[in-house]
């Protein structure tokens, strides 16, 4: 064989070796991420994407095992790490002094000096176990003022819930509840989220964990929407639910419902804002639809919803990429997406939302 074609053989099989591996490797990281893989195609394409036969196979379905098992005992490791720097991080514990006797004065005798009560318990001794403040029930809540929603007071804190509608309010909104009245927020607003996916991200979950681990949530803002209007999964190997069928919308309620029942739970207040009219009328004409649903459940809860229609000036169907201000000038609040608003356009909604709160103990502190 002449030293040429040796050469040019060794160049194929070298790059047939490269090829294998790289084909193994891509088996391999599909095999543990099929999952992940999975949702991203229902969240994308709004049908079910599992592979005919490898699907209800056990022995690719152990993949998808082996990554979850994987990311529990990073959780839990990471768990395990935080505990451990919160208890290096602690004080220590300090003796305090024996308590001083008490001196009690008889004003109609003379003064008599009283044996000393016993020494106190040492503080490292077991405390005896506190009764939790019960919730302030609706009741002896302060009233609101007239026309707002929502009442806060020194100490409570603001839980922002939404899709990439609310991560563009959100930091107008709690900028302007730091700097006015010293009100902290959680926000946990992530783009491409909503109820009817939650094997993407699950919102009734996430609002449950997030309440009963933070007593000082007293409001929660929810707006979201544009990434529901399309057939649901129910689950692995079911078919999907079709947008607007009657199954379909039990289980979108049932959702809503979830994060309600929480919110009742924890005492906390809501207003639920309504996502506005679309470019496309398809989309549009679904959002109207969600809207309903949503006017509907927090109403059924004694919650409070508001459309964000009227606040960018929309009437019925309209939709316009601008609004006219009261000088009589046009400024942009859509980006050109027909979906997502303009920084004015947050700022708008964002105040919108400020208006409905009342303060009644605190005082505006900034603009």
């Amino acid at each position: 064989m002449p030293v040429s074609d040796s050469r040019l053989f060794q160049v194929q099989i070298g790059a047939l070796r490269t090829l294998y591996a790289l084909l193994v490797t891509t088996v391999v990281l599909f095999w543990l991420n099929q999952d992940s893989i999975g949702l991203y195609c229902q969240q994308k394409y709004h049908r079910s994407c599992e592979l005919p036969l490898l699907g209800q196979s056990s022995t690719w379905r152990l993949g998808a095992g082996l990554t979850a098992a994987l990311e529990h005992g990073r959780d839990s490791f990471l768990d395990s790490l935080r505990g451990q720097i919160a208890l290096a991080e602690a004080p220590p514990l300090v003796d305090l002094p024996p308590a001083l006797p008490v001196v009690t004065v008889d004003v109609q005798a003379p003064a008599a000096v009283h044996p000393p009560v016993p020494a106190a318990v040492p503080v490292h001794e077991p405390a005896a176990p506190v009764t939790p403040t019960p919730a302030v029930s609706p009741a002896d809540a302060p009233m609101p003022a007239k026309g707002a929603m929502a009442t806060l007071a020194a100490g409570d804190e603001v839980f922002l819930v939404g899709d990439s509608l609310m991560q563009g309010v959100a930091p107008h909104l709690a900028n302007s509840l730091r700097k006015r009245y010293q009100i902290n927020t959680i926000n946990l607003s992530r783009q491409s989220t909503g109820l009817a996916y939650p094997g993407f991200f699950d919102w009734p979950r996430t609002v449950a964990d997030t309440l009963a681990g933070d007593p000082k949530i007293r409001l929660m803002v929810v707006f979201l929407g544009p990434n529901d209007p399309w057939d649901m999964p129910q689950g692995k190997g079911r078919p999907f639910l079709r947008f607007k069928s009657p199954d379909w919308e039990s289980a979108y309620r049932a959702r809503i419902d979830a994060i309600l029942e929480r919110a009742r739970e924890h005492n906390v207040q809501v207003i639920w804002v309504g996502p506005p009219n679309m470019e496309k009328a398809r989309l549009s004409t679904a959002m109207q639809y969600l809207s309903g649903l949503y006017q509907e459940r927090t109403a059924q809860f004694g919650q409070h919803y508001i459309s964000a229609n009227p606040i960018l000036g929309y009437d019925d169907d309209q939709f316009s990429y601008t609004v006219q201000t009261p000088e009589g000038k046009r400024v942009k609040v859509r980006v050109d997406d027909g979906i997502h608003f303009t920084i004015t356009g947050q700022k708008m909604i964002a105040a919108q939302v400020l208006s409905l709160i009342d303060f009644p103990v605190l005082t505006a502190t900034g603009h």
